[in-house]
């Protein structure tokens, strides 16, 4: 069922599906646009967003989405690539995609930070407030309700709804 629901919110997506983490992480996103900022990092544990984060700046015509390594020379000024390992080889390998597809920006989305110091980072976390207001979504949105249980982990919340 979780898949079948992913779909669902993915096909509603807008900016009345974030989650307080995520608007905090969509709010500093836009103040590191571009020059110098060429590679950026959005990272969090199984489950926080990130996915979600990639399908919603997509929506929004801000990035480009793809998984790591499947890409191609996307059509938006921004790239973000899912899944990439977080590891300085990896990360600093695609440093010259920007130039080379005349990008202004590739976000990375990865499970643990990248260990690049100049690169800026933002983590996500699933809060109580995010999960009320995943809550309120899934129900606003969807008319589903998640049991009553502290989720640190948005598939396995979905995945409570079998």
């Amino acid at each position: 069922m979780s898949n079948a629901v992913e779909i669902r919110i993915r096909d509603r997506l807008d900016d009345k599906w974030l989650t307080p983490s995520q608007k905090s992480v969509w709010v500093a996103l836009q103040r590191f646009d571009g020059m110098p900022h060429r590679v950026i990092n959005i990272y969090g544990t199984e489950g926080t967003g990130k996915t979600f984060m990639g399908w919603f700046l997509e929506r929004m015509n801000y990035s480009a989405y793809s998984i790591w390594p499947d890409m191609y020379k996307p059509l938006l000024s921004r790239l973000t690539l899912d899944d990439v390992s977080p590891d300085r080889t990896t990360t600093r390998d695609l440093r010259p995609m920007v130039d080379k597809y005349g990008l202004q920006q590739i976000i990375l989305l990865t499970r643990i930070q990248v260990d690049e110091r100049a690169m800026p980072t933002f983590e996500l976390r699933i809060t109580e407030d995010d999960l009320a207001s995943f809550r309120a979504n899934l129900y606003r949105h969807l008319q589903l309700t998640i049991p009553d249980e502290d989720y640190r982990n948005y598939k396995v919340a979905l995945d409570r709804l079998s």
